[in-house]
């Protein structure tokens, strides 16, 4: 690599720089480009990033735009992702500027007519607290690509525009820092005719093989012989980023069932559901105790699911409006509350012993008044983002105050995750951590 130093410490120094100037470096020579993209310097170098304290990590935040008409991906901050002085920095750059125009007596602008402006076009229009990201996939309006989750700078999606069918789905792996994305095989499983599958896909990160798995789990429902609502035993399948291939797992046999909305959060090496025992819909049987809120979970190395209690008091709680978070590395549980007076809220309650049930602890409500809709997420801080009649609002539970950032977004199209820059997917060439020359699976890379 150098005639001066040896190789061992250019790549400690290397491994020690952001992802961009990597990115450059690897035209520096042939050798650079072959330990930069190699699997060894790749592994050092997000090691690295993952034992820094010093500099904490972005905010990933997705929506879709209503005044842009597009699909918006951004970096924030992630102790302040919407500064309160966001707008007033524009508003003294506007002022600065009126001063410095060559009109030796220029008007000082209305200041109130600038703020709704400002307002009006949204947080976004104005570029300085806050990294865009460049999204390389195009859709319609009102067509949002789902998001299954991150993990070390990756960001897994699921393609429904690609799909053959209303139950196929087309996986994406996506890292933003090196402005790479691979489409993975897809399952290729076909369901029985007749049977309504209801899947669910969770993403997350095995640290001991250095591998990125994803979870499909698919329920079936169908019509019996006594022409009956029916079900069979679900079908799970993981696929491995190393392999680069589908493999069909047993099912555990599992009491517990994911709620058809709930969303995976990937915590302490396991995806979570939110998930539930069968209801008795018996008409003749009063007889409910088999029912029950819980979590499923579904652990990424050994691939081995488990089942979860939930806090006592909500435990037996029917049609329970619950979400699963991730609020300071832990896991978050967010049930809603509709006290007696009427008022809406949600209480938040955090794991702080992980897998002990014992260990929920409710430590606050998010109160913001009728017109809830969800959480979205936290911050490093522990605020929450929230919709409420269909705005974006920033809750602070210290203060019981919230902010309107003046993000003009589709709910449904709302995600808020950690997020780190990275290398990984820089040595993947057709959805593998290994090359499959003539894999009839294998997809190319989109740049």
């Amino acid at each position: 690599m150098s005639d001066y130093l040896p190789d061992v410490v250019i790549l400690e120094i290397l491994s020690r720089l952001p992802v961009k100037s990597l990115i450059r470096f690897k035209s520096v020579s042939k050798a650079w480009f072959s330990s930069i993209t190699s699997h060894d310097f790749i592994a050092m170098h997000l090691n690295r990033t993952l034992s820094n304290t010093k500099d904490p990590p972005y905010l990933l935040f997705r929506h879709y735009d209503e005044k842009m008409g597009k699909e918006h991906f951004a970096l924030l901050s992630s102790d302040d992702p919407f500064p309160r002085n966001h707008f007033s920095k524009h508003l003294h750059c506007r002022l600065n500027l009126s001063v410095s125009n060559s009109d030796p007596n220029p008007g000082p602008p209305n200041r109130l007519v600038l703020k709704k402006q400002m307002k009006e076009r949204g947080f976004f229009a104005y570029p300085s607290d806050f990294i865009e990201l460049h999204f390389p996939f195009k859709y319609l309006e009102n067509d949002i690509i789902d998001i299954v989750g991150s993990s070390n700078g990756i960001v897994c999606l699921l393609d429904a525009t690609l799909s053959s069918t209303n139950y196929d789905i087309v996986p994406i792996l996506w890292n933003p820092s090196i402005r790479k994305a691979i489409y993975l095989p897809r399952p290729a499983v076909k369901f029985p005719f007749s049977y309504l599958p209801m899947e669910h896909v969770g993403f997350g990160y095995d640290p001991i093989t250095d591998d990125y798995k994803l979870v499909r789990i698919v329920y079936l429902y169908g019509w019996g012989n006594q022409h009956t609502m029916e079900k069979i035993s679900p079908l799970i399948h993981v696929f491995s980023l190393r392999t680069g291939a589908w493999r069909t797992i047993p099912d555990p046999g599992s009491q517990f069932q994911i709620v058809q909305q709930s969303e995976s959060v990937f915590v302490n090496g396991s995806v979570h559901w939110l998930a539930e025992t069968e209801k008795n819909i018996r008409f003749d049987s009063d007889d409910d105790d088999t029912f029950r809120n819980g979590i499923f979970t579904f652990h990424i190395g050994d691939e081995i699911f488990h089942e979860m209690a939930v806090p006592k008091c909500v435990e037996l709680v029917y049609d329970l409006n619950m979400n699963l978070a991730v609020l300071g590395g832990s896991l978050a549980l967010i049930p809603w509350n509709r006290r007696n007076l009427g008022v809406e809220q949600y209480s938040v309650w955090v794991m702080k012993e992980y897998g002990v049930a014992e260990s929920w602890t409710k430590i606050f409500d998010i109160d913001v008044g009728e017109g809830l809709g969800r959480v979205v997420g936290f911050t490093n801080n522990g605020e929450a983002l929230v919709t409420k009649d269909g705005k974006l609002l920033f809750y602070n539970p210290s203060s019981r105050r919230t902010l309107n950032p003046h993000i003009y977004a589709q709910p449904a199209s709302l995600y808020l995750d950690t997020y780190m820059d990275s290398l990984v997917l820089l040595n993947v060439e057709y959805g593998a951590l290994g090359r499959q020359e003539g894999s009839s699976s294998a997809s190319k890379d989109k740049d």
